[in-house]
């Protein structure tokens, strides 16, 4: 019990210390195609000299960068030079950049943490906009009620750090996101969950813009959150803030949920290997057992290049230490034509696959 009790400490120390080094700013007051391949729906072969200058209209020069190594921007540790790589910093900029993009009919991709995400390694010839806790992560807290309370927080906050100043206020119901790595936009866009819980339950509605460019509020039943999709993933919205409420619970039992699933994430997922999370999306009830078609068809460790299964966890798919992009579309389409082939069953990807591949 001892060093359960100092185990629980610790854990809730580096959170802690890992909220504080994220520079999140803390007030209290009263953010697809078929299998998820998005591709460049826009032709590059042309003049884009006018649409330079337009761009540099919206954001300053420095932070407009061009031919960015997409590797440094996703947990696969994978990918090619994205054309642009944006990060505004204001909601006005974003809209801007989007109907600049409509205009020139340049394409665009929303990038978080790059968490649920593998670009290809020819790159994206398009702009990333990158919408994270360096510059849309402001938390509002408002009491509702004595027990209830309504948390407002910008698309760009990551889950972990949600999950965090929740649990510092004693107010239950997100401890099962704490290890979840992704923002909240994109958490609520891609419907994230760990152990079937997520942001769901807690949401009350989200503040999005669209493809053309607009604001708009919805409420949780307007999102269409199903597993692991959305309405908002189907019509490319961009979540720039989310309305929570959440009640008030005992901090020590919250601490403890949060330690237990911090525990279980690091026995069961690839903690020292690049990779994007699970990789598709299995219906246990409908088609059994994902680990046992596997291990029949010797697919548990397979491998391509540095690309490989994750033997401990055969929903994810790791980048060992050099993995292209090649690798592991090629492991993923093996994955697919073996259980097409043997069972039937279309295997439907979890995990957003960005470019252009052979």
């Amino acid at each position: 019990m001892i060093i359960k009790n100092l185990l629980l400490e610790v854990i809730t120390f580096f959170n802690i210390l890992h909220l504080v080094k994220s520079n999140i700013e803390y007030k209290i007051n009263e953010n697809i195609t078929e299998n998820n391949d998005i591709k460049n729906s826009y032709n590059f072969n042309q003049d884009f000299s006018e649409f330079n200058n337009s761009l540099k209209s919206i954001l300053e020069r420095d932070i407009i960068l061009e031919n960015e190594l997409m590797k440094k921007h996703t947990t696969f540790r994978i990918g090619g030079p994205a054309k642009y790589f944006v990060k505004p910093k204001t909601v006005n900029q974003i809209i801007e950049i989007i109907k600049l993009c409509n205009k020139y009919k340049v394409s665009y991709f929303i990038l978080g943490n790059g968490s649920n995400l593998l670009v290809s390694d020819s790159g994206y010839n398009g702009v990333v906009i990158q919408i994270n806790e360096s510059n849309f992560s402001n938390l509002k807290v408002r009491k509702k009620t004595k027990e209830n309370y309504i948390l407002k927080v910008e698309g760009g906050m990551s889950m972990r750090s949600l999950s965090i100043e929740a649990g510092l206020l004693s107010l239950k119901g997100l401890e099962d996101i704490i290890d979840i790595p992704g923002t909240v936009g994109g958490g609520i866009v891609m419907n994230a969950t760990f152990r079937g819980n997520g942001l769901l339950n807690s949401l009350e509605s989200v503040k999005v813009i669209t493809s053309e460019g607009t604001l708009m509020r919805l409420t949780k039943k307007e999102c269409g959150l199903t597993t692991r999709s959305s309405v908002l993933k189907d019509k490319k919205y961009l979540v720039i803030e989310a309305t929570f409420k959440l009640e008030k619970g005992n901090q020590m039992e919250i601490q403890k949920t949060m330690t237990h699933n911090t525990e279980l994430r690091y026995q069961k997922q690839p903690m020292y290997y690049g990779s994007a999370g699970s990789f598709f999306v299995w219906n246990h009830t409908k088609h059994g057992s994902m680990y046992e078609k596997y291990k029949k068809n010797n697919l548990v460790s397979y491998r391509v290049g540095d690309a490989m299964i994750y033997t401990n966890n055969i929903s994810f798919i790791i980048n060992l230490r050099n993995a292209s992009a090649a690798d592991v579309i090629n492991v993923v389409r093996h994955i697919e034509k073996v259980i097409k082939d043997n069972y039937n069953i279309d295997m439907r990807r979890e995990v957003v696959v960005l470019g252009t591949f052979n």
